[in-house]
């Protein structure tokens, strides 16, 4: 074949892929099998992509795909869904091979025997004894299901570690079609069941397994996590990669640049950094660079413990990498949206990914710089006092990849995810500094409300102790009701009903957050308030956003009683609900 025609016939392809990848799984498999080709077009897909789309409809409902594809592919089929962590998974391997059972025994056949002999072995192993009658070995007991080899050396039994019948049915129909194609192969394998450990045959098969999913992105976790290291998001940046690899020797390509994975949408937000740089890149570029995402996104979904047979949830993490790439493009374009393209069309994506990463990180380090503070009120179980969104928020931060929880920008939701803009980072960091104010205010430096304040009085539990709110929303009900300063203290149900009548005098109530403030100025300094001027302001911001809360609470009852408020800290105070968002977000 001519170097034209080898092109041709690759640019034919990658236009069939590109076509694939904007479908939904079920016509993407219903256009592959319509056509003359296509076992030819299934075989040169990269495994990732066939993968997805397996799980997507379901191995049921795939059998003719199934039955199309190679043993390289199968093999990596196994390798992404058949394990957890270092352990092989005999169920999910068991899901498998039913279904290459099914969907075609006999190409099946050849499946099985293109895997890792090592695989094989454990699989046959966990499923199965075998005893060799040459030596008068026999089972005690009835057999049961069981095969003898051709030349009677043989006696397999099956039932072992894995005791699902549908399984020893599978491994049983597997080794008499494969004595059929190869009786030499099968005695081979016996002997190997009997005399190799399952421990040997686990990590020879893992260490194979880690090889190819290497070549993937799909780094052990460890190495992964390095993707998370601190670089210095203004230092030196490393050039691009290199371009997509060509299909290998059998035709089956790795080149992810149109992976059914990739979440095309984020190409069509023009407002996006990431999707304004991707439109500025000629096409050859632009497919080393979303090979590099893939690459990229398979690394960290690695390091973050995501389950690699999970379509969905790879998604996800594609959509994060490309939101951390486009605040790491954005923060070195500095606001010139014409240098968005250039940087991503020279640099390489997991560079810039770091960037955006190291501004989550710097975030971090000054949040736990504000925790382990001298009387910062924020040690120990003074996180946990925090206010929704600034507890979960300050949560999300804390994690070992810092995350956005969603619900600070926008209180409906309650998912974690990466920041995506250098406007979210902003965000994080205005939170991050109230999340400072806010322990310093309640805690030591402030009005007093430590862990050993409430210890005292009976509260050692941080399940049941008050918030920075419900603490401030007492303090501003007892001042309303008293002309002079009053500690911090739960309120019983009396004082409820008398402050409530109080509540609607909005000259009283106002009076009330300034004196709250200006009592506060004795606390300067406190982060984020350097002078009694600053303490004050920020007092007064916080304390009527309080009072607000309060208001729509109590004023809006009948007769309050304290065991069914969550604004103000009371003598039967529940728990304050807590508001969790998906991990895996």
């Amino acid at each position: 074949m001519t170097d034209l025609a080898r092109e041709t016939r690759l640019a034919a392809h990658r236009e069939l892929r590109r076509e694939l990848a904007q479908l939904p799984a079920k016509k993407r498999v219903d256009r592959m099998l319509e056509r003359k080709d296509a076992m030819k077009v299934v075989r040169a897909l990269p495994v990732q992509d066939l993968f997805s789309t397996l799980q997507e409809v379901g191995l049921d409902d795939a059998h003719e795909l199934l039955e199309l594809c190679s043993a390289k592919q199968v093999q990596a089929f196994l390798d992404l869904d058949g394990w957890r962590g270092d352990r092989v998974d005999p169920a999910a391997m068991s899901r498998w091979l039913q279904a290459m059972f099914t969907a075609n025994p006999d190409r099946a056949v050849g499946q099985l025997r293109g895997l890792d002999l090592e695989l094989l072995t454990l699989l046959i192993k966990t499923s199965c004894q075998v005893y060799d009658l040459s030596q008068e070995e026999q089972p005690e007991g009835d057999v049961g299901l069981h095969t003898v080899t051709p030349d009677q050396r043989y006696l397999i039994v099956y039932g072992g570690i894995t005791d699902d019948e549908r399984t020893q049915l599978v491994i049983k129909e597997a080794l008499e079609r494969l004595m059929g194609r190869d009786l030499l192969f099968v005695l081979r394998l016996c002997e190997a069941v009997r005399w190799e450990l399952p421990s040997q045959l686990e990590e020879d098969a893992f260490r194979w397994r880690n090889g190819r999913l290497a070549d993937l992105g799909f780094l052990p976790k460890h190495e992964a996590a390095e993707l998370f290291s601190w670089r210095d998001p203004d230092g030196p940046l490393e050039g691009a990669g290199a371009p997509p690899p060509p299909p290998d020797e059998e035709g089956l390509a790795t080149d992810l640049s149109t992976s059914v994975v990739f979440p095309w949408d984020a190409l069509a937000s023009g407002t996006k950094a990431f999707a304004q740089a991707a439109s500025a890149l000629p096409e050859a570029v632009r497919a080393r660079v979303l090979h590099e995402v893939m690459m990229t996104a398979n690394r960290v979904h690695c390091a973050e413990g995501g389950d690699l047979g999970d379509p969905g949830a790879l998604r996800g993490t594609v959509q994060g990498v490309i939101e951390t790439v486009g605040v790491g493009l954005s923060y070195r374009a500095a606001g010139d949206a014409n240098k968005l393209g250039e940087l991503l069309g020279t640099k390489a994506v997991a560079a810039l990914f770091a960037v955006g990463n190291a501004l989550a990180l710097k975030l971090q380090r000054e949040l736990q710089a504000r925790v382990h503070a001298r009387d910062s009120g924020l040690d120990d179980a003074g996180l946990l006092r925090l206010d929704t969104p600034l507890r979960e928020t300050a949560a999300g931060l804390l994690r070992a990849r810092p995350k956005l929880f969603s619900g600070l920008l926008d209180e409906r939701r309650v998912d974690y995810r990466a920041p995506g803009s250098l406007v979210e980072l902003a965000a994080l960091s205005r939170a991050v500094s109230e999340i400072g104010f806010r322990g310093a205010l309640l805690g030591p430096r402030g009005l007093g409300v430590t862990d050993d304040f409430l210890a005292a009085r009976g509260l050692a539990d941080p399940a049941e102790q008050p918030s920075h709110g419900q603490v401030l929303g007492a303090l501003l009900l007892a001042s309303l009701l008293a002309p002079g300063d009053v500690a911090p203290a739960p309120l019983d149900d009396e004082a409820l009903r008398a402050a409530q009548r109080r509540l609607g005098d909005t000259e009283a109530c106002a009076d009330t957050v300034l004196r709250v403030a200006r009592r506060c100025r004795a606390a300067a300094p406190l982060p984020g308030a350097p002078t009694a001027d600053d303490v004050e302001a920020r007092t007064k911001s916080y304390a009527e956003q309080v009072l607000r809360a309060v208001q729509d609470e109590v004023a809006k009852v009948g007769a309050p009683e304290g065991r069914f408020l969550t604004s103000v800290w009371t003598a039967q105070q529940r728990p304050a609900p807590a508001r969790t968002g998906d991990d895996e977000r």
